[in-house]
């Protein structure tokens, strides 16, 4: 490719990203001709920079409407934060509602998981958790009773981590963390707003406390739309793999 055709290009995609960003979300881009006119290049240069938008999710194309910009997914990443901690960092209020609350006593699965005997009671309930009004995800947790005695569904409006330190002095020191992309059930699929065949992601973490006594389970369901997840990884993972290969 030219040397003069890629710098070109280039700046094409630099312009078109400053006006998605100085427009709001479901706003319409002027039109791929109107644009080529006034920046003074190409049309099809302008719709293979288009086109590289549209791949990186930032717009989208409605087909006989034109080009619109479409919301960003909110970045997470994989760690000891919680939901309401990650949203207060973006400027946006976190919330919950209470969808159910009860006390179970524990089956053979469950009571392994969390690793108390088998009829032990567990507090089980289920949340909407909304960002600023706008619905994200689905959570539901399981916690053995006898670490969280006195505590009600009026006390899950707010981030249940800094609850279980605040007033029971748990902190959690570890987290096993699965993840996987699912189709979610039509009440899931209802409370998150989605269509039909709209994915979302399923994160399944097991937490114990600093003793590495497991404090509970969460499985929670994420518009797939609106998150996307992130981890750092350090340089002592890739090392510790090749010693495991050599050896």
């Amino acid at each position: 490719m030219p040397i003069v055709e890629a710098s070109t290009r280039h700046s094409v995609r630099a312009r078109l990203r400053e006006l998605v960003a100085a427009a709001n979300v479901g706003d319409r881009l002027p039109s791929e001709r109107d644009l080529s006119v006034r920046w003074g290049v190409a049309r099809m240069t302008l719709r293979r920079a288009v086109d590289t938008l549209v791949a990186e999710g930032i717009v989208e194309r409605r087909h006989g409407s034109g080009t619109y910009v479409t919301p960003q997914p909110f970045v997470r990443m994989l760690g000891l934060t919680s939901f309401s901690q990650d949203m207060r960092d973006r400027g946006l209020i976190p919330s919950s509602r209470l969808l159910a609350f009860r006390v179970i006593p524990a089956d053979g699965t469950l009571a392994g998981q969390l690793r108390i005997p088998i009829g032990d009671p567990v507090l089980s309930f289920t949340r909407l958790r909304t960002a600023s009004g706008d619905a994200m995800a689905v959570e539901s947790v399981w916690i053995p009773q006898k670490f969280v005695p006195g505590l009600g569904g009026s006390d899950l409006g707010g981030s249940l981590y800094e609850l279980l330190a605040e007033r029971y002095r748990i902190t959690t020191g570890a987290a096993k963390v699965s993840i996987e992309p699912v189709l979610p059930e039509p009440r899931v699929r209802e409370l998150l707003t989605l269509d039909e065949d709209q994915a979302c992601l399923r994160i399944r973490m097991v937490d114990s406390d600093t003793r590495g006594q497991v404090i509970m389970i969460a499985n929670c369901v994420y518009r797939g739309d609106r998150y996307q997840l992130s981890a750092d990884i350090t340089g002592a993972a890739f090392l510790s793999a090749a010693v495991r290969r050599a050896g």
